[in-house]
């Protein structure tokens, strides 16, 4: 994704006209535009390197290419006795695409020498670079006989016209004059510079509105009655000569109609379909690939239309909620049509989700059924020096001034999760609210705090999750922090049983260790434990669980460790079973289809839930 283009839809506010600082207003004798100009810039021009290019006009328009790859289109606006200006507009597929730059000189014979001002995306404060440059002038441009002006014009800038933005502008021309119309209310003057079979420049002068002072230079070719080009804008008295740019495209209209042509559709992503297929689209019409990125599926090429909307279709799915993104030119962004976002701390573009809806019966679906309450709790810890929070899951006909005590299942998210991840992702309330109204479940409380023992874990966007004294400082203080706070601040609060029997702890990923070296490290307070894609465990089993024995099972009420087949971490966990087996530790090993992601975790919680507490 190019971010220049990101700019252009900020270019609408100031105060005064921009052309007469760079037109001179009483010119002097008119000089003719060479065929070519041997141009260098910089300190690159003794010695004939990056810096060296050749210019080749056709008319006031010329094709400029540069020895390190650069190519661009080269306007000339003034191209006299007192003065030359030119402008470049770097165009795709050149090495430098995203700058543009003003030339400034003086002709001496068949020589132009002068300064030059470079700009770029991202690159807009009030210092920006500029050197010298100088030129070899040869020959006279051949001027193309004029085409028909047309009437009107339909046009649009980068992302207008495609769906889901506000649209674009309709331009009337009187000769090689002409005014526009916006959707935005922008409001402009046309002069036509160039308009022949080698190309079209046009320069553009706001007058009134959110843009007014805003000027350009559009260049382009026409073929058939359509124009493509690129254009560049300058604002006066914020960027000065500084100019972003981006593509233009135009319609020629069959009448001088100055009716605005209707706005764009809406976006829609994602579609679902009723086959459970799913249509995906992404709007960036300078993107040379877009990759759809999405749970359980393979990275797959996105395809573009004319607009610059990408576009996949998914096979059928499953019923139920994938997480996805999109790899736009090598940077991961969530849909922008989309609200369903799936949250992660460590990752600002967070993923959005997709929900392809199935049979009220699925535990993840929305039911008529009796439903339980998700309470929202704080806490000032004193063992990670922090405030926190936790949910809290009651189930339907809680009544905190009853004397009916449930059982509870303390329930951890995974790395770079939050504490309302099982709720706002995994939906455990929806999971235990059918489990219960079916009978399959007791009814239970379920607690999911955050999971993280310290800061430090999250630190360097997660990657000191590997350094083991990080790793095992956050799964200790959790450990203490869960077993001298959350619990009796729960046990306290909530209508909650207090023995062993009554506790159970699982949780997925980070999670899931964290359950394991928590739990089997300490059944004097739990007798269930679950882990669901345990990532965190090193194959030091012996020092992790140094009291885990054979001896240890008539504590054990349930050891219930899952892994997706496709996961990554299948391998840590099997190396666990087959320990634990070492051991003569009863447990369960569950081994279902998936990767890392929570379509596995709520099958994994709808099967765990079901076997608690009897």
């Amino acid at each position: 994704m190019k971010l220049h283009v990101l700019w252009i839809a900020a270019l609408f506010i100031s105060s005064s006209p921009a052309w007469a600082q760079t037109v001179s207003s009483q010119p002097g004798r008119t000089i003719q535009v060479p065929l070519t100009i041997s141009e260098c810039e910089g300190d690159q021009c003794p010695s004939g390197g990056d810096g060296k290019g050749m210019w080749s006009f056709h008319g006031i328009i010329g094709d400029a290419h540069w020895a390190n790859g650069a190519v661009a289109k080269v306007v000339v606006e003034k191209f006299d006795e007192d003065g030359v200006l030119i402008r470049r507009i770097d165009q795709p597929g050149s090495t430098t695409f995203g700058v543009t730059a003003v030339y400034k000189g003086t002709v001496h014979g068949d020589r132009i020498e002068g300064t030059v001002v470079w700009s770029w995306s991202g690159h807009w404060d009030d210092t920006h670079p500029s050197g010298q440059w100088s030129g070899t002038m040869q020959g006279v441009a051949r001027q193309l006989p004029a085409l028909k002006m047309p009437e009107a014009l339909t046009e649009c800038e980068a992302y207008q016209c495609v769906p889901g933005h506000e649209g674009g502008c309709v331009w009337v021309f009187h000769g090689t004059e002409g005014k526009s119309d916006c959707h935005n209310h922008a409001t402009a003057k046309f002069e036509v510079l160039q308009f022949d079979a080698e190309g079209i420049a046009i320069r553009r002068t706001d007058l009134q509105g959110g843009s007014y002072g805003l000027t350009g230079i559009y260049t382009g070719i026409m073929r058939g009655n359509k124009i493509s080009g690129w254009g560049t804008w300058s604002w006066p008295g914020h960027w000065h000569e500084r100019n972003p740019d981006g593509p233009w495209s135009a319609t020629i209209r069959k009448t001088a109609s100055t009716e605005l042509p209707p706005a764009p559709p809406k976006l829609v992503s994602p579609e679902v379909h009723s086959d459970g297929s799913v249509t995906f689209r992404f709007v960036d019409p300078y993107s040379l690939e877009v990759i759809l990125e999405m749970e359980g599926a393979k990275p797959v090429m996105m395809d573009e239309d004319e607009n610059g909307v990408w576009t996949i279709t998914t096979p059928p799915l499953q019923p139920d909620y994938y997480g996805y993104d999109f790899l736009d030119d090598n940077t991961t962004l969530s849909d922008p049509a989309n609200p369903l976002i799936l949250p992660n701390m460590l990752n600002p573009q967070k993923k959005s989700m997709v929900h392809v809806p199935g049979p009220a019966s699925l535990p993840w679906e929305e039911s008529d059924v009796p439903h339980g309450t998700i309470h929202h709790e704080f806490y000032k810890s004193a063992v990670i020096g922090e405030q926190r929070d936790m949910y809290v899951y009651t189930p339907p006909g809680y009544d905190p001034g009853a004397k009916t005590e449930y059982p509870v299942l303390y329930l951890l998210h995974g790395f770079g999760q939050e504490s309302r991840g099982w709720d706002d992702v995994g939906f455990a309330n929806r999971i235990l609210d059918h489990l219960i109204a079916e009978g399959k479940a007791k009814p239970m409380l379920v607690v999911m705090p955050v999971a993280y023992g310290s800061k430090e874990i999250l630190a360097n966007n997660g990657s000191d999750f590997w350094n083991d004294a990080v790793r095992n400082k956050s799964f200790t203080q959790f450990t203490e922090s869960l077993l001298t706070e959350v619990i009796p601040h729960i046990e306290r609060v909530y209508r909650a049983k207090k023995d062993r029997n009554s506790r159970a702890i699982a949780g997925l990923s980070m999670g899931g260790a964290e359950s394991l070296l928590t739990g089997l490290n300490h059944l004097d307070e739990f007798a269930w434990v679950g882990s669901f894609s345990s990532g965190g465990l090193r194959n030091n089993f012996d020092e992790e669980f140094p009291g885990l024995h054979s001896t240890e099972n008539a504590k054990l009420r349930l050891l219930w460790v899952a892994c997706g087949k496709d996961d990554s971490l299948i391998a840590i966990n099997r190396e666990f079973n087959k320990w634990l087996e070492t051991k003569g530790v009863v447990h369960t090993e569950v081994e279902t289809p998936g990767e890392h992601t929570w379509p596995v975790w709520r099958r994994n919680l709808a099967t765990f839930a079901p076997l608690l507490f009897h």
